[in-house]
């Protein structure tokens, strides 16, 4: 009973820590000297606001997409 006891407050407590500190909080930021090589996919719809065809541009090295205009 106590070692379960023990288990779940040191879970609620590394949780606590990863929400507040972040455990993925660089992961958006790019490498330093990495340059971004984005590629075009073929994934394309039309953007409800300006009514403009719009293309998905992947990087596979940092996982980022990016939305453009075609």
């Amino acid at each position: 009973m106590n070692v379960v006891v023990i288990i779940v407050i040191i879970v609620v407590v590394l949780g606590i820590a990863i929400a507040a500190f972040g455990w993925d909080r660089y992961r958006g930021q790019s490498k330093s000297g990495a340059v971004a090589n984005f590629q075009p996919t073929d994934e394309v719809f039309d953007d409800p606001q300006t009514g403009k065809r719009t293309r998905v541009w992947y990087d596979a090295a940092s996982g980022r997409r990016d939305y453009r205009s075609d």
